[in-house]
């Protein structure tokens, strides 16, 4: 088994879960970089490539090939650490809110969220995964839509999501439905926004450049009617995470892919501010190629 294939798999996650548990933190962000270090040597990983390319177009197309293999670095340091702290701490809120900042945006989203329907659009920049279970344990509630056919790695994820409280189904005839439903009783639905989809409904232009993202988080905010609130969660100086949102964005027209290129606008402002922490393994932009 490979090293993607390893990390892809429910023996993996569980490897990584356990091994994280037992070690202490910076113990656990050295072995972070140097397994990054490794990973970022091989050009030739799709993970690496994907890397090396979506940090090519956030760039402008600026960095030289030494910085985009510091660049490939760093972002799977980033993701090592991030998973890191996902997978280390214990069960329970007084763990969690140690590493996540429960402040004003934090708030003002729980408080969005009991005030009505509302769809928010999350992106991979650092650690969403362990804000939403910081807000799970606040008493948010919400419909979370996860890819379909999830492989072992993400169902062991999606299980650690379910723990904590949130509502985890992945994308489905069944769990659309379910999510159409919920928006209409006044709840909550996330969905990611730059995760690329194998066959797009239509291509989006993200950094300048078409990319095929999905249309979904805007479907179900215009069936609805309800406003979209794009959502990260950096990791700041202080070794701590935050919940940064863009402001609600009502839809307008019909028009599905000017909404979401509207909201790819916010998450455009948001990666670009920590371009190493956008921890997208997937070529968002396939018909890019690095020199």
């Amino acid at each position: 088994m490979d090293f993607e294939s390893l990390a892809n798999s429910r023996l993996g996650i569980g490897m990584a879960l356990s091994a994280s548990r037992a070690m202490p933190r910076a113990a656990g962000y050295a072995l972070a970089q140097r397994v990054a270090r490794r990973v970022a040597k091989d050009r030739m990983l799709p993970m690496t490539r994907a890397i090396r390319a979506n940090q090519w177009v956030v760039s402008g197309r600026k960095l030289s090939p030494a910085e985009l293999d510091q660049a490939a670095y760093q972002v799977l340091a980033n993701s090592g650490r991030f998973l890191f702290d996902l997978f280390h701490l214990p069960e329970g809120a007084d763990a969690v809110f140690r590493l996540v900042k429960r402040d004003e945006t934090f708030e003002r989203l729980l408080r969005l969220s009991a005030e009505g329907p509302l769809v928010v659009a999350g992106i991979h920049l650092g650690n969403f995964d362990l804000v939403g279970r910081a807000l799970a344990y606040a008493g948010w509630r919400a419909q979370v839509l996860s890819v379909p056919d999830p492989n072992g790695a993400y169902e062991q994820q999606n299980e650690m999501r379910r723990q904590a409280g949130l509502e985890v189904t992945p994308v489905s005839v069944r769990s659309l439905a379910q999510a159409a439903r919920r928006l209409r009783e006044g709840g909550v639905v996330v969905t990611g926004l730059d995760r690329p989809i194998p066959e797009p409904e239509a291509q989006v232009r993200f950094f300048g450049e078409p990319a095929p993202l999905p249309l979904l988080h805007v479907r179900l905010a215009m069936k609805a009617n309800v406003p979209v609130v794009v959502a990260s969660a950096p990791l700041d100086e202080d070794g701590r995470y935050r919940l940064e949102t863009s402001e609600p964005i009502e839809m307008e027209g019909d028009d599905a892919v000017a909404n979401a290129e509207r909201l790819a606008a916010e998450a455009e402002r948001m990666i670009a501010a920590r371009p190493r922490q956008w921890a997208m393994p997937h070529a968002v932009w396939p018909h890019v190629e690095v020199p």
